[in-house]
């Protein structure tokens, strides 16, 4: 029987050709390169062959009897014969005219010949009808979206393996017809294929494989040219089909494989491949391939072709020696090595001595690896032949790659070849070999790349395959290259040992003695890094028996010595990143000799040695002190037998604990015991060998600096008691040369070690370091301390040296004898080390510099001396003072030159032209005088010259005034109480006091003199006013002695001032309310004379007004008269007293201050409020209020001045006390002056800041200001513009009015104060209604404009600093809402606040959104608190006329707070549901849809009244609702939304005979609504729809079920809407329609599945209710299918998904004989068109949709 398929496009055909009789006709057989006919048929259209739907010609032959006749002997299946025909003279098979073709779908037709006489056997031919669909699959394969590629592909492989043949033979087709296919297009195909092919093999029919191997042979050699991702993708068909029909894809590479000829690219690396694949199959033809391949390696002239040449060869060797080790598998067992040796050697001929040499990288890799497998393969002499030539090939490799693995593999695998035991044949090579690997193992290791560490995997094997034969010579290599001292050497080589003790235990089981033996000296090894290796090594050779020979132990003693590492020194950590610190190297060999105890059999003995370690280390010390005692000396038995058990009681009780641990105390506590040692023993020569024994220890703590200092200490010690000098002076020199300058731990042992030296050994010591500083550090050059090294030393050497130097001239002189140090002191210790104290560079330096004048300081105290010591240089800092006997002469003779020029004494008018140098001579002399003391007379004669010069002519001008004054009193005030501030002994200062005290007393005297001069050259209030201005700071001062000074020298000047007034020059004393406001902060001073004083001034101010006013000196007064008595008063510091007499006294002087000076004293007290003593500004806090309250009204005209200026005080006030006090008089001020208080508040700039807030606060606490402060507001708020509105580019941007935001701010204040409660809830209603139209006027607002940068700037000139702001934005709506929150909590509101709180309503009132559902919310609330509720009727009252506003947002938050009441039945006020009602009704017309959906919405609420409502309403509400369905100006659908949920309240309370006439109406109303944009839209229309199911049991059920149906589509394809709402929706209408459709398994699966709360799997669930669908209503499905088609073109990509997946459910699922009632080619052609989508999930999932309908 022969096969034979030809492809016609759509159509396929297999001939069976039988054996026939010999006188019967005899069928001829397609030749089999006849060309397809490709047809592009459609679904839904009539097919079209060509030449009257001809299909093919089927021709037989009988040269005895012509013509043939052809017959049909069979149909299968039987509708063939309605299909096709045969016409029985040609045999020409043909498509019957106007017919159909089904979809993939496979006839059979056996078809005889007859010549008349005789029949012969059928032939069956196959045709096999396929439709678009999977072509369409195809041609969509290549989306430009990677994740739908990716879905078509899988869709194209689940095609496949129920289709194979149909998809392979489509795939086939399509790349045949599709010459100029894109590439990228073509291997999405050919990957589907390989991917089908693999999963379908066992069933793939030869006849189709065969045609795949000839396409992808054709794609795989269709261009010269190399293009990897196609090429690749058609080898991978080739090599997939191979694994099954290797021989079909070898005989069509060799057909494109011939001689003579190069082969194409791939077509070689698909052989190689294929021979990896299927090493079974493919090894056999290796001997004819290698033989072509043989003679066209010297053809291939390119590297690419080498390089394919070279893998194939590789893959090639590698199948052949899989073939030939599994031998018993193999189906040819007489294959092996020999029989392809001699062509792979020709191969290797070629591509070592030629290619080899080629510089591509790539290439030359190749190769090598290529080698590595052929040489496994070469006879065994030619491979030995060939191996000098190889080794030096590759190894010569090395420098010409940088990345070294491929060659380092290679090598390998050549070593491996011919390495084997007792093999001789690398002896020659063996040290070079050693050479190259040596090389490459000690290369650092590069972690980061794979191949780093893959090399150096590969190289250690190379060593492992040398082991096999050179074991011996390998391992004397190896521990000779151990001597070398280089780190990465060593490590390296330990490396090497590791591996090899792990990975060839056979080749050194004999090496191991000597391994032992060599690795011993590595134990002693200081570098950590080595340390760290040898460890591992040592863990290695642990498990495979080393350290049981001799040896062993050495090794296990190395690890734990590295257990007791102690940490590293503290500084600076190592920059190498592969630093090994002890700490790591501790913890590392702690856990190895964890491993080795625990985990290895047979180490008792190696680890018998162990010592014991760790922090009890001093304990066993000490023990064995106390135990060896007698064998040290017999002296030290007692001793120690005394002592050490304190000791270690000592250690017991305090080293647990870190708080009681002393390092120190411990150390003193030792070298005691040291010191009484030596001194019991009292042997020198038993001392000296001690010392000399510590002296050898030095060397062991190079970097135990903390020991080293102890061992220092102990060596200081042993010399103190020495009376050798040889012994004393070598060890001097070892301690100093053996120091490391650059550590100070270590600088400090070796000075205290020098010092304890020098108690004893003074002279040795100096000598010594006298010598270092002499001989060393006096050098210029680096070349000095040769005792610490020969080599030159930087600078900074140098200073570190001179720091210990320093430091040991410092214990020196504190150690050495107090009758020695003396004498040595100035001669040598100073006189050394003074010259360092210049030019300090290093801050070591500086520091051991103070440390030693510390220990000078120490030594040379008379209780070290016992002896007074005169330290002469101490001189050198001391400043001496000058002589003032020169200055004080001349100042007197200024004076006397003064007095001489008078006019008095020259009886005529001298103008002294040079009197401002003098003054500015004797300023300069006060100047100078210190302001701490004073100890002469020079200020007093410095200012009676002064005086003396005043009395002169020309008059001083004002500065000249002002800097004498200044001068003069800056100089005395300032000083101390006493006149000196240095305390030395009570005997040393009674004397100086006494005389500071004269001399204080002559320099006010002096002082009183200059201003009484003033005063008579100018007794004007000017004149006062020029002293009084210097005077302020001094009477403001924190010290009560300079007030006291100051007030003093005040009262003094006003007495004289009285004397002395002259009324005639000044007739207004402008100065009285400025000199009244800063006294009295004074009279409240916490200084009892302070007090007394500023009540004296006081009076004599208010005196001296009197005299102003035209009375006469001697004129009586009571009121000031009287003031005396208040000084009694004052002199009780009991707060209560000082409060009332302060009190008191604000009423005499709002009784006698003039009129004029009200503002000046106002504003000047003001300052008062910031004294810096809190009782003094509280006392001008009260005075200020007193004052106001008898004389606020009369400055109306300056109340808003006086509230900026306390409200800029109050900004810097920090006394509680003086704050309250402020506000308090603001607030008296405020009774005075309500209105102009108010709005000046209000134009202060928002946000309020604390000092603003205060201020509404304390206004607040005043209940008789609190209802007209309500009043106003609210009367502001009904008549002020909210907001300011500019529209710009169609946007219109709101802008937030000023004085509303500020009044919303302001009763936010007064809501928090405590004191309104009761006004609050007498005026609820009316604050209710204005605050939620408040609300709806800031949403959505922006803040109003701040002020300017100039305003700005002249507020900050006047203010030390600002008020804490509350919030550095301010947002109209969160005032507001922050303002209704706090009348709520004021009006004890709690219920209705936490149902708010709850329902998260303030968020709510913040969106523009959501503010309107808010008031929804507030509405409901407010019903729900009975305390509440009964404001109800007041409150719509308030708001039924902002219904007309001309506000947008305040007309909608009415509506839609008045929908709501409805909704809660208005608390059962019928009456008020009514009026609510007709107020809506006005308002269904409202330019506002917002306005009109909360209209529709209350009309809707009316079914929360009850029925009875709802049917007396039913037709104007069902008119309304109908009529808010259709509103045409409803863009956003808000009122359809509204509408239709009104519709679906009023129908649960509604009867069916209302609604019966319009119920098909409705549903077909809010059918469009379902694929509305608006999710909300569509939510509702699914509920509305749901809900009309109340009405689909009665008389309108049939109707009703078909309106379902019509539904049910989009119903459940919005199960998966992208908004959850409606997906709830769907959920909720889904139950309560399934009942009404008539099958309780959709209904069951509705109730069970589609759960409000529970999450559905979409897919799952729509694939189970297809089947129930089907099952169900078979008639429907059609319907189905045509209506999901129809939502291919919804504007949602989920519902097209939807739609497609749904439709692939559906028919996919329907069962063969029901499949022809279904429109499948339209279904088909739609499905089609979706893969060309817009939308990547679309595409997606109408691929997937298409991989269930394999049937059609």
């Amino acid at each position: 029987m022969k096969i034979v398929q030809i492809s016609l496009g759509i159509i396929l055909l297999t001939y069976l050709t039988h054996s026939s009789v010999e006188t019967a006709p005899v069928f001829m057989a397609p030749p089999e390169n006849h060309a397809p006919v490709i047809f592009n048929i459609r679904y839904g259209k009539k097919i079209g062959i060509r030449k009257k739907g001809e299909i093919i010609v089927v021709r037989a032959m009988d040269p005895d009897y012509p013509p043939l006749i052809y017959q049909v002997v069979k149909w299968t299946p039987s509708e063939g014969e309605q299909l096709f025909k045969l016409d029985s003279t040609t045999g020409v098979i043909s498509v019957k005219k106007g017919v159909q073709l089904p979809r993939q779908t496979t006839f059979k037709i056996d078809v005889a010949v007859s010549d008349g006489i005789d029949t012969s056997d059928p032939v069956t031919i196959t045709i096999i009808t396929r439709g678009d669909m999977t072509m369409a699959l195809i041609d969509a394969a290549h989306d430009k979206d990677e994740s739908v590629q990716e879905i078509i592909a899988n869709s194209l492989l689940e095609l496949g393996k129920k289709r194979p043949h149909l998809v392979l033979s489509s795939c086939n087709v399509y790349l045949k017809k599709h010459n100029k296919l894109s590439l990228d297009h073509r291997v999405v195909i050919l990957n589907a294929i390989e991917r089908i092919v693999k999963e379908t093999l066992d069933s793939l029919d030869a006849a189709i494989a065969n045609d795949l191997i000839h396409q992808a042979s054709q794609e795989l050699t269709q261009t010269k040219d190399v293009e990897p991702a196609w090429q690749t993708a058609a080898s991978g068909v080739m090599v997939a089909i191979g694994t099954k029909f290797c021989d079909e894809v070898m005989g069509e590479l060799l057909e494109k494989f011939q001689p003579g000829t190069l082969p194409h690219f791939f077509v070689l690396q698909t052989m190689g491949n294929l021979a990896s694949a299927n090493v079974y199959r493919m090894v056999p033809h290796l001997t004819a391939v290698l033989g072509t391949m043989l003679p066209m390696l010297g053809m291939a002239k390119h590297d690419n072709m080498r390089w394919v040449f070279s893998a194939a060869l590789s893959k090639f060797s590698e199948a052949i020696l899989e073939y030939v080790a599994n031998i018993e598998k193999a189906p040819d067992p007489t294959i092996s090595k020999d029989r392809f040796s001699g062509e792979i050697f020709s191969a290797y001929d070629i591509l070592f001595n030629v290619w080899l040499q080629s510089k591509e990288a790539k290439l030359r890799l190749a190769i090598i690896e290529a080698l590595g497998h052929m040489c496994h393969i070469m006879d065994q002499d030619k491979l030995e032949e060939q191996l000098p030539r190889m080794l030096q090939g590759i190894m010569g490799l090395y420098k010409k790659h940088p990345e070294p693995f491929h060659i380092t593999q290679g090598l390998s695998m050549i070593l491996d070849a011919v390495c084997y035991e007792g093999s001789t044949v690398l002896d020659v090579y063996f040290d070079n070999l050693m050479a190259v690997l040596f090389g490459q193992m000690f290369i650092a290791i590069d972690y980061t790349n794979p191949l780093s560490i893959k090399n150096h995997n590969e190289v250690l094997r190379c060593f492992t395959i040398l082991a096999r034969a050179y074991s011996g010579k390998l391992v004397g290599i190896l521990l000779s290259r151990l001597e070398n001292n280089n780190e990465k050497t060593k490590i390296g080589i330990l490396s090497i040992f590791k591996h090899l003790i792990n990975s060839s235990e056979s080749s050194m089981e004999d090496k191991k003695e000597v391994i032992v033996s060599g690795l011993k000296g590595i134990c002693n090894e200081q570098n950590n890094k080595i340390r760290k290796v040898f460890a591992q090594v040592v863990i290695a050779m642990a498990h495979h028996g080393y350290l049981e020979l001799e040896g062993g132990q050495l090794m296990i003693e190395f690890i734990v010595r590295q257990c007791s590492l102690p940490d590293d020194p503290p500084g600076k950590k190592s920059a190498d990143p592969e630093y090994v610190s002890n700490k790591a190297l501790r913890l590392m060999c702690n856990n190895i000799l964890q491993l080795i105890t625990t985990t290895i059999d047979d180490m008792e003995m190696v680890l018998a040695g162990r010592p014991s370690h760790g922090s009890e280390r001093g304990l066993h010390v000490l023990s064995l002190m106390k135990g060896i005692s007698p064998n040290l000396h017999e002296s030290l038995v007692e001793l120690w037998d005394t002592v050490i058990p304190k000791l270690l009681q000592y250690l017991e009780d305090n080293l647990d604990d870190e708080e009681k641990w002393s390092q120190k105390n411990w150390e003193d506590l030792l070298l005691k015991m040291l010191s009484k040692s030596l001194d019991v023993v009292d042997n020198e020569e038993w001392i000296v060998e001690v010392g000399e024994a510590f002296g050898q220890q030095i060397g062991h703590y190079t970097n135990m600096s903390g020991e080293k200092n102890f061992l220092y200490k102990c060596l200081g010690i042993i010399m103190r008691k020495s009376t050798k000098k040889e012994f004393v002076t070598k060890h001097l020199d070892l301690v100093f040369n053996s120091v490391k300058h650059t550590d100070q731990t270590e600088r400090e042992g070796c000075a205290i070690a020098i010092g304890f030296c020098a108690a004893s050994h003074l002279d040795a010591a100096l000598s010594k370091l006298e010598s270092v500083a002499k001989n060393d550090l006096s050098k210029k050059s680096g070349g000095f301390l040769s005792f610490v090294s020969k080599d030159n030393k930087s600078d900074v050497d140098v200073e570190r040296i001179k720091a210990t130097l320093m430091l040991c001239y410092g214990f020196v002189a504190l150690y050495s004898p107090p009758t020695l140090i003396v004498s040595r002191m100035e001669a040598t210790i100073l006189r050394t080390i003074s010259p360092y104290f210049q030019n300090v560079k290093s801050v070591e330096l500086r520091r051991n510099l103070i440390r030693t004048i510390e220990l000078l300081g120490r030594c040379l105290h008379p209780d070290s001396l016992c002896m007074i010591y005169t330290f002469k240089h101490r001189g050198q800092l001391l400043i001496h003072l000058q002589d003032t006997s020169v200055k004080q002469n001349l100042i007197r003779t200024v004076s006397n030159i003064g007095q001489a020029l008078h006019p008095d004494h020259l009886e005529q008018q001298y103008n002294f032209t040079t009197r401002g140098e003098f003054l500015t001579h004797l300023q300069n002399y006060m100047k100078a005088e210190s302001s701490h003391n004073i100890h002469n007379e020079t200020r007093a004669l410095a200012m009676n010259a002064c005086s003396t010069l005043i009395k002169l002519h020309p008059k001083l001008s004002e500065a000249e005034i002002f800097d004498l004054v200044k001068t003069c009193t800056d100089c005395v005030f300032c000083l101390p109480p006493d006149g000196v501030s240095v305390k030395k002994g009570k005997e040393d200062v009674y004397d100086e006091m006494l005389e500071a005290e004269v001399l204080l007393s002559t320099t006010f005297d002096a002082l009183h003199e200059v201003l009484k001069e003033i005063i008579n050259k100018d007794p004007t209030p000017m004149g006062l006013e020029s002293i009084f201005k210097h005077l302020i700071n001094w009477i403001l001062s924190v010290n009560d002695y300079e007030r006291e000074r100051a007030l003093k020298t005040w009262l003094f000047v006003l007495e004289y001032y009285i004397e002395r007034m002259d009324i005639s020059i000044v007739s207004r004393f402008l100065n009285e309310g400025t000199f009244l406001a800063r006294l009295v902060p004074r009279c409240t001073d916490p200084s009892n004379n302070i007090r007394q004083l500023a009540v004296n001034c006081l009076q004599a101010t208010l005196k001296i007004g009197l005299r102003y006013e035209g009375l006469s000196a001697d004129t009586p007064d009571q009121m000031i008269d009287a003031l005396p008595t208040l000084k009694d008063r004052l002199r009780k510091s009991d707060p209560s007293i000082l409060f009332s007499v302060i009190n008191d006294l604000s009423k005499v002087i709002a009784k006698k201050l003039p009129a004029e000076h009200l503002e000046k004293f106002i504003d000047v007290l003001q300052d008062g409020l910031l004294d810096n003593q809190s009782h003094s500004a509280s006392g001008a806090c009260v005075v200020l209020n007193g004052f106001m309250k008898l004389r606020g009204g009369e400055i109306g005209s300056t109340v808003e001045k006086t509230l900026e200026n306390l409200y800029d005080k109050l900004c810097i006030i920090d006394n509680q006390q003086t704050r309250t006090g402020t506000l308090r008089t603001i607030r008296t001020l405020a009774s005075h002056h309500l209105l102009t208080v108010l709005k000046a508040l209000l134009n202060y700039k928002l946000p309020y800041d604390s000092v603003v807030i205060e201020i509404w606060g304390i206004l607040s606490q005043e209940q008789s200001l609190v209802a007209h402060m309500l009043d106003y507001f609210l009367e502001v708020l009904q008549k002020s513009l909210p907001y300011e509105e500019k529209s710009k580019d169609k946007d219109t941007k709101k802008t937030a009015t000023n004085i509303p935001l500020a009044i919303t701010c302001a009763i936010t204040v007064l809501f928090k104060t405590e004191e309104t409660e009761a006004e609050v809830i007498k005026n609820f209603y009316r604050l209710f209604a204005a605050l939620i139209v408040r609300l709806g006027s800031s949403v959505g607002v922006n803040p109003p404009k701040s002020v300017t940068e100039s305003e700005e700037k002249v507020k900050s000139k006047d203010k030390r600093k600002s008020a804490p702001v509350v919030q550095k934005k301010i947002l109209p709506i969160k005032c507001a809402i922050e303002a209704f929150r706090e009348f709520l909590l004021r009006s004890k509101a709690d219920d209705l606040i936490e149902i708010l709180d709850n329902e998260g309503v303030w968020e709510k009132m913040e969106d523009e959104k959501e503010y309107s559902e808010a008031m929804t919310i507030l509405a409901r609330a407010l019903i729900s608190c009975p305390e509440e509720a009964k404001h109800t009727a007041k409150i719509v009252a308030n708001l039924t006329s902002v219904l007309q506003s001309i506000y947008d947002p305040q007309r909608v938050v009415v509506a839609a707070f008045f929908a709501e009441l409805i909704n809660q039945k208005c608390a059962g006020d019928e009456l008020l549901v009514e009026l609510i009602m007709n107020s809506l009704l006005g308002r269904l017309v409202d330019s506002s849809h917002i306005v009109r959906m909360y209209c529709i919405r209350g009309l809707g609420n009316i079914a929360s009244v009850g029925k009875d409502q709802v049917q007396k309403y039913s037709t104007t509400i069902l008119s309304a609702m109908m009529a808010g369905m259709d509103d045409k100006e409803d863009m956003e659908d808000d009122i359809t939304i509204e509408a239709m949920s009104g519709l679906s309240r009023i129908l649960s309370e509604i009867d069916e005979s209302h609604i019966r006439a319009i119920l098909i109406n409705v549903a077909l109303r809010i059918r469009p609504c379902f694929e509305k944009d608006k999710p909300a839209v569509r939510a509702q229309a699914f509920i509305l729809f749901g809900n009309l199911s109340r009405f689909g049991d009665g008389p309108s059920r049939q109707p009703f079920l078909e309106q379902i149906h019509s539904n049910f589509v989009s119903l459940l394809l919005h199960l998966n809407d992208p908004d959850h709402e409606v997906r709830k929706a769907c959920k909720y209408a889904l139950r309560l329609l399934g009942p009404l459709m008539g099958s309780d398994a959709i209904n069951n699966k509705f109730q069970k599945h589609l759960l409000e709360g529970a999450n559905l799997f979409y897919g799952e669930f729509m694939n189970d209710l297809a089947k129930l669908i089907i099952q169900d209503f078979p008639e429907k499905i059609n319907f189905y299918v045509m209506g999901c088609i129809s939502f291919f073109k919804s504007m949602w990509p989920e519902i097209k998904s939807n739609a497609a997946m749904f439709s692939g459910f559906l028919l996919g699922n329907l069962s063969k004989d029901k499949q022809g009632n279904i429109s499948k080619e339209h279904t088909c052609s739609a499905l089609i068109l979706l893969l060309k989508d817009p939308s990547p999930s679309v595409r997606g999932k109408a691929s997937e949709a298409m991989s269930l309908l394999y049937e059609y």
